[in-house]
């Protein structure tokens, strides 16, 4: 099976997706295959080894999406 991760990311500005393309380059160096989508866009996770969710927080709170 193919060692495949998914990061997912809330954002606001864009920071967070930056953080996210950051954190998925580095798996990507290990020999993982990494897919980076919003949070909010993902339907399935049955094809992932792993997940990494990240977001933005604002008012002591994380995103709601």
């Amino acid at each position: 099976m193919e060692n495949r991760i998914l990061v997912a990311y809330a954002t606001k500005w864009g920071s967070t997706r930056e953080v996210a393309e950051a954190i998925a380059e580095e798996l990507r160096q290990t020999g993982a295959t990494v897919d980076v989508q919003p949070a909010k866009d993902v339907q399935d996770l049955s094809r992932y080894q792993a997940v990494v969710l990240g977001s933005a927080i604002q008012k002591f709170k994380v995103l709601p999406e």
